[in-house]
């Protein structure tokens, strides 16, 4: 008796399994094990439930962006708070 005639709830729900994955730039389909996108040249990450890659995050961005406030604090501190 595999089939008890339960209603299947939110736990029980069937992993998606996708044959390509779209670039979240371009929208153009793209094999699984692609790194980078053939149209666009963008780098792309693991496919999600969607089907769309994951954008990798941008590390050096946020290291640039850090760095600015960082100034930007050290600027404001040196303008109003030293004599």
């Amino acid at each position: 008796m595999a089939d008890s005639g339960r209603r299947k709830g939110p736990t029980d729900v069937e992993p998606t399994i996708h044959i390509t994955k779209k670039c979240p730039e371009c929208f153009t389909y793209l094999p699984l094990n692609a790194t980078e996108c053939s149209s666009c040249g963008k780098a792309v990450g693991p496919v999600t439930r969607l089907g769309l890659a994951q954008k990798p995050t941008n590390v050096k961005g946020y290291v640039v962006a850090g760095l600015a406030i960082l100034a930007f604090i050290i600027f404001v501190w040196w303008g109003f708070f030293t004599e």
